[in-house]
């Protein structure tokens, strides 16, 4: 099939760009950062610099395709709410324009867990979209559910959603610097007492599930469906796992929640009034809560219409990072 890949230089992009390459497939994806495009098409991939925010550049970039995979997003703890929502709504739109423009037959739109941000999470979430009194006040969380609501008004056999929570594994450039900044000499840090149940995602796993996705069946399109292992872990035993892998003598160290939460705020509202490129803080309340509040998914919708399953586990993808 000719499959178009967006957000081609991030981790998800790249790893789905290299399965459907694997399998016979025509790809071509789409990026912004210059470096990785460069590494990319010394691998052989062919990868066109576009911004998806731009809807007559992708028009004039996506000549012949199939099927377009839409992985580009704006994901980070603290940036403009204008980068938000432009990347993540605006681009999302732009594609759905362009790709009926151009007759592709589908459309695998990527979405995030951080959807749910504004629920309770007290049991496993469904795969519905929440209602908007639940829309999430973290402007990432926020795009991304208008973005989802964006795709439930179109038409249903032109898309199927995924919705990840926490993916990781070979070339991760999101979980892997987060545990790496707790990490000390002999121990690493929780925050508070770390035991929050976390859902998370062998990448190798989520590409299955994508690959599924371009062929499943008619009645599994126009709806999202929620992907992760399907084995929450807690925090605490990410890490202990994780450091496990560089000798047995890592100690947990607790740090107490409400003054780091304290110090969250005060960081983002610093960062906000610094004028011209913003400094990043090191933690955020969005970021804090990630690693500190439970949040599980119900992935038993997906295992059925798209006929899928998590085949490598936690601690096998544990083993791919670095």
């Amino acid at each position: 099939m000719n499959i178009v890949v967006t957000g081609a230089t991030g981790t998800l992009g790249m790893a789905i760009m290299e399965r459907l390459r694997k399998e016979g497939n025509s790809v071509i994806g789409i990026g912004r950062s210059k470096t990785k495009i460069n590494q990319l098409i010394q691998k052989g991939f062919e990868i066109i610099n576009c911004d998806i925010t731009d809807a007559q550049q992708l028009s004039q970039k996506i000549i012949d395709c199939e099927v377009i995979i839409h992985c580009a997003a704006f994901a980070a703890p603290f940036g403009s709410k204008k980068k938000f929502f432009q990347t993540n709504v605006e681009g999302t739109k732009n594609v759905f324009q362009v790709a009926r423009e151009k007759s592709v037959s589908r459309i695998v739109v990527v979405s995030s867990a951080s959807i749910f941000d504004g629920m309770n999470h007290d049991q496993p979430h469904n795969d519905d979209t929440p209602d908007i009194r639940f829309r999430p006040r973290h402007h990432y969380g926020a795009s991304k559910f208008d973005a989802e609501n964006f795709c439930l008004t179109q038409p249903k056999d032109e898309w199927i959603g995924l919705r990840p929570r926490a993916v990781f594994g070979k070339g991760d450039q999101t979980l892997l610097p987060r545990l790496k900044k707790l990490i000390g000499k002999n121990h690493y840090k929780t925050i508070g007492d770390g035991n929050g149940l976390i859902d998370v995602t062998c990448l190798s796993n989520f590409v299955d599930a994508v690959c599924l996705a371009i062929k499943s069946p008619q009645e599994s399109l126009g709806k999202f469906y929620n992907i992760s292992n399907g084995d929450p872990r807690t925090f605490n035993s990410i890490m202990k796992t994780y450091t496990g892998k560089f000798g047995s003598n890592f100690k947990q160290r607790k740090l107490p929640y409400y003054p780091i939460l304290i110090f969250a705020y005060l960081s983002i509202a610093v960062a906000s009034f610094i004028p011209g490129k913003r400094w990043e803080p090191s933690i955020t309340p969005y970021g804090l809560r990630q690693i500190t509040s439970s949040l599980t998914l119900d992935i038993s919708e997906a295992r059925q219409a798209l006929n899928w399953s998590p085949t490598k586990t936690f601690e096998q993808g544990m083993e791919e990072l670095e």
